[in-house]
């Protein structure tokens, strides 16, 4: 059988079949889904830059080899091969002539001849490692510190960097050669009227200048090279982690996020070229003052005197400096908050005349800002102007001494041409300490407020259980919650719900109802009590794989922009015509395609805002129904439209009889969807019972119950 055979094919993605094969290897029971859950998929495939990513969930460790086959040890193995042709296959063992190798969409394994494997053309080679999981028993050893978001993407770099790091030692080594040769052709040269020596001379600084260019350029290459790995992780990871956060610990605004993880931009900067080629160039202010020494003796007391002073004085600046630059990105985020709720609520703020609230709070924040950043900008400037008055203190002090020491015969005037060359570089990186300064001082601030994010609770756990398909059995068991800084909402609920039972919940403003449908998706976590799907608690079900069985239209729509089709689809890629065009019509979405100008590929704006109330809420109700989740919650779905749509959607809802639906609304004409009435009162349940009985009891019940159900 060839190696490039047409099963591969058969699969869904042969890199995924390739990843499950290994960790069964490893003895990991995994699922695809589970392994690609949240990734950016390629046409349903995982991508080159999730690989990494995928591998980690199924708790294995990739690393790439230059090795050619015949080369790779059996203990070494396995092995993940990727051909040049894009066709995956597991290398499992090896002989002295043969591997035994396993393929995507192939059960079992084989053995061929190494030969035939060499003879399928050139490749990339990962060999492959479970990751190792430490426990208590491991505390007399040392244990591995919690990998670093930042500091692992500069890491995984290393070799850039450290063959950056030896183009800048000889590019520090080349800028010594000018001021040498400066020196060599006033004492040497000059007096004896060497010209010989000087065409010498000058063809060798030639050649070092050139090549001093050259590794300046290399140089860049690599670290800009790296810097934009680096970033390209950084960014994907603190994205991936912020999609994450639980409800209950991201930040209260929206804005507020954004803009710190816009400030991750100064941490971007910050691994510039520019930034680390200052960093590398720092300890080599210790060589140039050696030479210094060596070539003018005393004279090395000026610099290190005055790159002492721009130091300290840096040093000390990056006190007020953080203070005012702190103040600064608060306000900021203020500001930026500030903005997204008006933006968000544009017609709300016209409607109310409200446009001097806004304007006034906005322009309060700016001057504040303003003067934040010019006081910021006060201190840095003194730290600049500090280091070029020191910079020019330095040439005029070497100057003076430098002559008095010629008066004396202790030094040649090509001697002091050099030193003032060479404090010249040894100053370079002193006189941008102070901005420098500022730089770490902005980054540190930023990496302190993105570490509050990436150390902050996320959805899910390693052992999360990956069910395949739920009953839609639910169950409240002495459920007790509060929302941060407010008071306990359920208390001791209890409440169960059958599988394909169809319950209503009713009951006043803030009692609870659609509490309870974030609790099934886990969006919040119960503070004391457990909420039981298909009888595990919904903590121990992977969120992914419990949420994507889940169809949820919340209270409050939002829409994001792109076309109805994207906002029914979001990027599913498993999603047939059939099934889209079965949700729609179970929404009711079909008249209202039908009036729009491009149907379905119909933009809808920024928050839907396109479309009406309405419209949206069909749209919101396609996108829970098209992947035919067993489980339904429905949280006032047609509060915004008209009666008839209201009637013909209730016909359609009724035909689901084989999943669960759980419904939040105020509206009776909505009841008849129901075969069970829940009425909410103060996070507990006031009545429950089929539907027509509740609703008989609440007509001929007390005013005081009738008031519980308004």
């Amino acid at each position: 059988m060839p190696i490039t055979d047409d099963t591969e094919q058969l699969v869904r993605d042969p890199m995924l079949e390739a990843l499950v094969v290994l960790a069964r290897f490893f003895g990991r029971a995994v699922d695809g889904d589970r392994l690609t859950a949240g990734l950016p998929l390629d046409d349903g495939r995982i991508p080159a830059s999730a690989l990494g990513e995928c591998a980690s969930r199924a708790g294995l460790s990739l690393q790439a080899t230059p090795l050619d086959l015949d080369r790779i040890r059996p203990a070494m193995l396995p092995a993940l091969r990727i051909g040049a042709d894009g066709h995956v296959l597991v290398i499992l063992e090896r002989s002295k002539d043969d591997v035994e190798i396993a393929m995507p969409g192939i059960e079992g394994s084989r053995w061929m001849p190494l030969s035939q494997l060499l003879a399928a053309g050139t490749g990339q080679c990962h060999f492959v490692r479970p990751l190792l999981r430490f426990d208590a028993r491991s505390l007399l050893y040392h244990l591995p510190r919690p990998r670093r978001w930042f500091w692992d993407a500069f890491l995984a770099n290393r070799s850039a960097y450290a063959w950056a790091l030896l183009a800048t030692v000889f590019v520090n080594l080349a800028g010594a050669v000018i001021p040498f040769f400066t020196m060599a052709v006033y004492d040497r040269v000059v007096p004896n009227n060497a010209l010989d020596s000087l065409w010498v001379l000058a063809t060798a600084a030639i050649v070092v200048t050139v090549f001093d260019t050259l590794m300046k350029l290399l140089r860049s290459y690599l670290v800009e090279s790296a810097a934009r790995r680096a970033d390209l992780a950084m960014s994907a990871h603190v994205f991936a982690h912020s999609l994450k956060l639980r409800s209950a610990r991201r930040p209260a605004s929206g804005g507020v996020l954004a803009n710190v993880v816009r400030d991750f931009e100064s941490v971007r900067e910050f691994a510039s070229s520019a930034t680390l080629n200052l960093l590398g160039d720092l300890p080599f202010t210790v060589f140039f003052l050696a030479v210094i020494a060596l070539v003018g003796g005393w004279l090395v007391l000026v610099p290190i005197a005055t790159i002492s002073l721009t130091i300290m004085v840096s040093w000390w600046l990056r006190r007020p400096i953080g203070r005012e630059l702190g103040d600064n990105m608060e306000q900021g985020a203020q500001r930026t908050a500030h903005l997204f709720e008006v933006m968000n609520g544009l017609d709300t703020v016209k409607a109310l005349g409200a446009d001097a609230w806004a304007r006034r709070k906005w322009e309060m924040l700016t001057v504040r800002i303003s003067e934040s950043t010019l006081r910021m900008r006060e201190w840095s400037s003194l730290g600049t102007t500090f280091s070029t008055t020191m910079s020019a203190a330095t040439t005029v002090l070497l100057i003076t001494f430098g002559a008095l020491m010629i008066a004396d015969g202790a030094l040649t005037l090509g001697q002091l041409i050099a030193v003032s060359m060479l404090s010249g570089r040894a100053l370079g990186p002193g006189t941008q300490f102070a901005a420098l300064i500022l730089r770490m001082q902005q980054v540190k601030l930023s990496l302190k407020a993105l570490d509050q994010i990436m150390e902050a609770p996320v959805d899910g756990h390693a052992d999360g259980i990956y069910l395949h398909r739920l009953a839609g059995d639910i169950r409240f068991r002495d459920v007790q919650f509060a929302y941060p800084n407010a008071a306990p909402l359920l208390k001791q609920f209890n409440l169960d719900i059958a599988a394909g039972e169809k319950v209503a919940f009713i009951g006043r403003i803030g009692s609870g109802k659609s509490t309870l449908l974030r609790l099934i998706l886990n969006l919040y976590a119960p503070d004391q009590g457990e909420v039981l799907i298909d009888g595990m608690s919904a903590n121990q079900i992977d969120p992914h794989s419990l949420r994507r069985q889940i169809g949820y239209v919340p209270q409050d729509v939002l829409l994001f922009h792109g076309t109805v089709r994207d906002n029914i689809v979001l990027g599913s890629s498993e999603i047939t015509d059939e099934r889209l065009m079965e949700a729609i019509r179970l929404a009711c979405l079909e008249e209202t395609l039908a009036q729009l100008p491009e149907g379905l590929a119909t933009e809808v704006g920024e928050r839907g805002e396109r479309l009406s109330g309405g419209q949206r809420q069909a749209v919101a109700i396609a996108r829970a129904l098209v992947h035919r989740p067993p489980i339904l919650l429905l949280d006032e779905p047609s509060s915004m439209m008209d009666p008839a749509t209201e009637s013909q959607l209730i016909r359609q809802l009724r035909s689901l009889t084989d999943m669960t639906l759980l419904l939040v609304t105020h509206r009776t004409a909505m009841l008849p969807l129901a075969d069970r009435l829940v009425v909410m009162e103060r996070g507990h349940v006031a009545a429950d019972g089929p539907r027509d009985q509740v609703l008989q009891r609440l007509q001929s019940a007390a005013p005081t119950l009738r008031s519980q159900a308004a």
